[in-house]
């Protein structure tokens, strides 16, 4: 009897893996695959074509990515290609057509080394490209005489994943039709005023090419200021060959270059970059002479009122008097004052004085005197 009931436990336990069994087979191990680069970007500034896109942060199923080790610059020489949009290529056509122009290279920061030991120099040299782990990433490419010809050109990129070395799917596709753009503006110069700084340059005689006249629509001028921040000071493009930039504080250094465009619609077609100027502007300006100077006499002082002046950077003001008959003014406030009216009491009766009023700015600049006014007390007055 024990053997039957052993016997059909077994029977039970082959039936219950057999069932088991039958909710599938043992999944093969997920392969993490980065998410492809995102945003991919082209456009030709002079010589140049500029790809710029996001790199991922993650893998396919989400998760954070370990890192990226190298990121793959590809193109296409799509030939007379529609301009309305890119070829349709599946990625397996693409590589196969593709040449890949750059492996742009990421390493990983080395581990301090411990505090008794020097740090090693020895070790791998830095690459020209390096790629952050996430985040944008701008590739420069210098076109050829075939990319002129070849009508449009096709880029994409991919990126390999630092921890196992497995590559994304190439990004969607950028396309560019390379044109002969003109060279960078000439003979940048600055040219500083009250309320201004000047820009200004020569125009491009041709193309890089050296194909005449060059393809010229207006400027664009651009501004780095003393913290490093990069600025376009026009919406709109220039039509000539100089520009005023208004918003700036004395004292400040700023760096100006312009760039030619062969362009009107977006993305705007421009040169290179033209050399640098570069300007600390100073002021050198004074005020306007102060307006409406009035002398109001009484039994022993002289009143003086005058118009307020509108500088921004308006100081104060000084307050000069002579004798009649003299050469000399002579101050009477030894620090200047903030209000627009000043009282004289010391005056001697039956003399003779003539006023004037001067503006000072914050930095030190003062002004012409202003128009004088004269005014006499005499005895038994009024």
């Amino acid at each position: 009897m024990k053997k039957i009931v052993s016997s059909a436990a077994v029977v039970v336990l082959l039936l219950a893996a057999a069932a088991c069994g039958k909710k599938g087979g043992i999944l093969p191990p997920f392969v993490y695959v980065p998410q492809k680069a995102e945003n991919l970007k082209a456009v030709q500034r002079g010589r140049h074509i500029l790809l710029d896109w996001t790199n991922p942060e993650s893998y396919t199923d989400g998760r954070p990515l370990a890192g990226i080790s190298a990121i793959e610059v590809w193109i296409y020489e799509a030939g007379s290609a529609p301009q309305s949009g890119a070829p349709v290529l599946t990625a397996g056509e693409f590589e196969s057509k593709a040449r890949r122009l750059a492996v742009i290279e990421q390493i990983e920061p080395p581990l301090p080394a411990p505090k008794k030991e020097p740090q090693k120099k020895e070790g791998l040299a830095k690459p020209k490209n390096i790629a952050p782990k996430t985040g944008e990433q701008i590739y420069k490419y210098l076109l050829t005489e075939k990319d002129l010809k070849s009508g449009r050109l096709l880029f994409a990129v991919r990126v390999k994943e630092a921890k196992k070395g497995r590559t994304s799917d190439f990004s969607d596709h950028a396309a560019v039709s390379p044109q002969p753009l003109p060279l960078p503006p000439g003979n940048i110069r600055t040219q500083v005023f009250e309320d201004r700084i000047q820009i200004g340059w020569d125009a491009p005689q041709e193309n890089f090419d050296h194909s005449a006249p060059a393809r010229l629509k207006g400027y664009y001028i651009y501004r780095i200021d003393s913290s490093h921040k990069l600025q376009c000071l026009n919406p709109g493009l220039v039509r000539e060959e100089k520009f005023n930039d208004a918003n700036f504080l004395f004292g400040q250094t700023y760096r100006y270059f312009v760039r030619a465009a062969a362009s009107e619609a977006t993305p705007v077609q421009e040169s290179e970059d033209s050399a640098t100027t570069e300007v600390t502007p100073k002021d050198v300006f004074p005020p306007a002479a102060p307006a409406g100077l009035t002398a109001i006499k009484g039994a022993n002082f002289i009143t003086l009122i005058w118009d307020a002046g509108r500088a921004k950077d308006l100081a104060g003001y000084k307050v000069w008097r002579r004798e009649a008959g003299q050469d000399r003014f002579v101050p009477l406030t030894a620090q200047s004052i903030l209000e627009n009216t000043y009282t004289d009491t010391s005056v001697e009766k039956d003399k003779r004085y003539e006023y004037a009023i001067t503006a000072l700015d914050r930095s030190g600049n003062e002004s012409p005197k202003s128009e004088t006014v004269s005014e006499i007390i005499k005895d038994g007055w009024p």
